[in-house]
C-alpha cells in the first residue's frame, strides 16, 4: 500500500474499523513509513483528549423544550396543509412558490409571447409578397455561393423557392 491509500484509511484503522486483512497492510505499512506512524500517533492523541473531556449536563428541562418544539412544528405543518391533495396536479410547484416569484414567472411569459409575437410579425401580414431568385439569393446569403453547382442544397433550395412562389402567383 502507498501513503496515500494509508493516509485515506488511517480513521478507520485506529478505530478498529477495517477487516482484518487490509489492516494487516497498514501495518506493514506503518513499519517502514515514519509519516504515517506519527500521523497514527496524532489520531491516538487526539482521540485521547476527546476521552479524557467530560459530557456536560444536560438542562432539566432539556427534554419538555424539545417535545415543546417539536408539537408546535408539527401544528404547524398540519396548519400549512389543511388538505390532501387529490390526484394528478401539475401547477402545484406553481401555487408553492411565493407571490414575487409567481408575478416573476408570469413575466417572463408574457415577454416570450411578445417577443415570439414581434418576431414572427411577417408571417400575420395579409398579402403574400412574390420573391424572386435574385431576391432569395441576396436575402439569404446565397450570394457566396454564386454559381450555385448543380445537386447542391442551395440549388435545391432556390428551384423549391421559385416553384413555390411561382404556384403562389398563379392562383
Amino acid at each position: 500500500m502507498n501513503c496515500k491509500q494509508v493516509l485515506a484509511r488511517l480513521h478507520a484503522y485506529v478505530d478498529g474499523e477495517i477487516p482484518a486483512e487490509l489492516m494487516r497492510g497498514i501495518e506493514e505499512h506503518l513499519d517502514v513509513c515514519p509519516s504515517c506512524r506519527g500521523q497514527v500517533e496524532r489520531i491516538r492523541q487526539v482521540g485521547t483528549i476527546l476521552d479524557s473531556l467530560s459530557i456536560p449536563p444536560l438542562p432539566s428541562e432539556f427534554a419538555a423544550r424539545v417535545m415543546a418544539e417539536a408539537r408546535r412544528r408539527s401544528l404547524l405543518a398540519k396548519e400549512k396543509k389543511p388538505f390532501a391533495p387529490l390526484g394528478w396536479q401539475p401547477l402545484r410547484w406553481f401555487f408553492d412558490l411565493s407571490v414575487s416569484m409567481r408575478l416573476a414567472a408570469c413575466a417572463m411569459v408574457l415577454l416570450a409571447c411578445l417577443l415570439g409575437m414581434f418576431m414572427s410579425r411577417d408571417l400575420f401580414m395579409s398579402g403574400v409578397t412574390r420573391t424572386t431568385v435574385a431576391e432569395a439569393e441576396n436575402l439569404d446569403g446565397f450570394e457566396w455561393f454564386s454559381p450555385t453547382p448543380p445537386a447542391s442544397l442551395g440549388s435545391a433550395y432556390l428551384t423549391l423557392a421559385s416553384t413555390s412562389m411561382d404556384d403562389q402567383g398563379a392562383r
